[in-house]
């Protein structure tokens, strides 16, 4: 940790007044892949607090709970942040995006949502997708996206109604993941490069 600390101290006294002009906006843009490359890994590591439920050592009720006490976080935030850090696992080319900077938490907030209600299938092979739609988009761009995909899952694949007590459950004959090798993570051709 030591490390970090005088990294922090480094890019602190940085005086941006001093830099020249393509320095600063060069800084600008990677300064922020790093902010959401830290970001991801804090949720990476949420994710296994979370899983092994350190929170619960001192009797706090809820993994919110403790967030809120011990890293002053706000109601609306711990919640974002423990959704994201419980879909992550099922988003393998979107956590990889996140955990190099490449996309923020707010995209990955946005592309959570498909994750949740029985689409984990679904969403594992809509998840490419997801992840290089993200490097061009902005968050409620892809926000949009994902509340499109859900209703069209939704209409193409409608949750099945509970089995009769005395019937025969139907097998799913629908492919579980996705076997394409990934691809690489860059935007399109001509599309803009960031949010």
């Amino acid at each position: 940790m030591k490390d970090v600390d005088e990294q922090v101290a480094h890019l602190a006294a940085v005086d941006p007044a001093d830099l020249p002009d393509g320095e600063l906006a060069v800084l600008v843009t990677d300064m922020r892949r790093l902010v959401d490359a830290t970001d991801a890994c804090w949720i990476r590591l949420l994710a296994e607090f979370d899983r092994r439920g350190l929170w619960r050592r001192d009797g706090t009720r809820s993994a919110a709970a403790w967030l809120r006490r011990e890293c002053r976080l706000v109601h609306p935030s711990t919640t974002a942040a423990l959704l994201v850090a419980s879909v992550l696992r099922v988003l393998p080319v979107t956590a990889e995006a996140f955990r190099v900077g490449s996309i923020s938490f707010e995209h990955v907030r946005a592309i959570a949502p498909a994750a949740e209600g029985g689409r984990v299938d679904l969403v594992r092979n809509a998840d490419p997708i997801f992840a290089r739609a993200a490097l061009w988009m902005n968050p409620r761009q892809m926000g949009n996206v994902v509340r499109t995909w859900i209703r069209l899952t939704e209409t193409e694949h409608p949750e099945p109604a509970a089995p009769a007590e005395n019937s025969t459950p139907v097998k799913n004959s629908a492919p579980a993941g996705n076997s394409a090798p990934a691809e690489r993570l860059e935007p399109p051709e001509g599309a803009p490069s960031g949010p």
